[in-house]
């Protein structure tokens, strides 16, 4: 089950992960090699929850080659 977006600007990776429905250390992959979009303060990474909302309705986030929702990398 996926679960609901928080009701804040910013989410943390575990809340992105969940509301998506991947794992946490794939976010964090994905994160480190820039194919997710993130805002990084020092050691803290947060999420924009336009940028959840927008995957999960779109079923996808540029740039491409990220993380993708049931479908498979070419």
């Amino acid at each position: 089950m996926v679960e609901p977006l928080p009701d804040r600007p910013v989410l943390t990776v575990k809340e992105a992960a969940a509301a998506i429905g991947v794992n946490v250390k794939t976010l964090y992959d994905d994160i480190n090699a820039g194919r997710f979009p993130a805002l990084r303060v020092g050691r803290v990474i947060r999420i924009s929850r336009n940028v959840v909302a927008s995957f999960l309705q779109q079923g996808c986030v540029a740039p491409p080659g990220g993380i993708h929702a049931g479908k498979t990398r070419s």
